[in-house]
């Protein structure tokens, strides 16, 4: 309860222990479940609901566990160039900030712009014209600009360790510094 109190101090935000869950890794038994689930308490157990759009239990292959982000693009895209752009960057740009993406999965969200990119009905397959990397070339090479979902991914995971280089002595540099 100190450490919860220290963040709720530290932060600024008030934590509804009503609406609040517990996850727990497979190795903490039911005695010393229940026992911190006393402690705090919180009696619910998550793990199986979301968090700011993201899967509560990371637990799964990471293939598993970011195979939402396909199925959300596909739902989301109804235009071309711009909505692609804007789209696939709103969908995927905090979860990539965060978490190394498998290839598999950049691969099958890159998939799913292009059959989108080249169909005229985005259920149908088309021909696709040019190559993907060719596509995500900047306009001044040749390309419309897209962007290489892997590459992105490593950017956005870079700026985070930038962000941790600049500044050690942020809220984040300072709890990782002492949970690793």
């Amino acid at each position: 309860m100190k450490v919860v109190r220290r963040y709720g101090k530290a932060s600024g935000q008030c934590i509804n222990f009503d609406k609040s869950s517990l996850l727990f890794g497979k190795m903490i038994n039911a005695t010393t479940r229940q026992e911190i689930k006393d402690a705090l308490g919180i009696q619910n157990e998550g793990g199986m609901g979301t968090y700011l759009g993201i899967p509560e239990d990371i637990s799964i292959s990471k293939c598993k566990l970011f195979s939402f982000l396909k199925d959300k693009l596909m739902h989301r895209v109804n235009g071309k160039e711009v909505l692609i752009k804007s789209i696939m960057l709103a969908l995927t740009t905090y979860v990539m900030s965060t978490f190394l993406l498998p290839l598999e999965i950049c691969e099958n969200l890159a998939s799913v712009i292009a059959q989108f990119w080249w169909s005229s009905n985005p259920p149908k397959r088309r021909i696709h014209w040019a190559k993907w990397e060719t596509v995500c070339l900047p306009r001044e090479e040749g390309g419309i600009g897209f962007r290489m979902i892997h590459e992105f991914n490593l950017a956005l995971l870079a700026k985070q360790l930038w962000r941790l280089v600049q500044f050690p002595d942020s809220l984040v540099a300072r709890v990782l510094r002492g949970r690793y």
